[in-house]
């Protein structure tokens, strides 16, 4: 049998990702494994020409960081409270690199991610996240279409 230890779980803070956690909890508490929960700000260093001045950039960067902690904080507190085993993650950078990058350095059996997450113009932007996991990583990915899941 496969040994499941640790399952990386990105979440962007969305609607459904109480359903993606809630999913992932379950399986961690099945296999008594680790979560590391990530969430990865897109890196908007890309940005720079486009902005009126780098301290522009920097100033969203460092409220983007704030924001992220602060909804880390309370959705750990919301959803996993009665779990001990979730290590949190915040970075930045390429939003499906970084996922992978923080699952292979962490030794992640398992990805747990949702096909939906934020939508309109971000989706548009910035591709479907779970379809480049699924495509670029080397470790196992478990997908969660949470609009087609049947809650127990």
């Amino acid at each position: 049998m496969i040994d499941i230890k640790t399952i990386v779980v990105p979440v962007d803070f969305s609607d459904v990702a109480p359903l993606i956690a809630k999913w992932a909890k379950e399986t961690a508490k099945k296999f008594n494994a680790q979560i590391i929960l990530v969430h990865v700000i897109e890196d908007i260093s890309a940005l720079e020409g486009f902005s009126p001045s780098t301290k522009t950039l920097q100033e969203l960067e460092k409220t983007l960081m704030e924001g992220a902690q602060e909804y880390m904080q309370n959705f750990l507190s919301k959803y996993f409270s009665d779990f001990n085993q979730v290590k949190p993650i915040i970075t930045k950078g390429k939003i499906v690199e970084k996922i992978i990058e923080i699952a292979e350095k962490n030794s992640a059996d398992l990805i747990v991610i949702g096909t939906h997450g934020r939508k309109g113009l971000d989706k548009i932007i910035f591709g479907s996240v779970a379809e480049g996991v699924v495509k670029y990583s080397p470790i196992p990915v478990l997908t969660i279409n949470p609009y087609r899941i049947k809650e127990k």
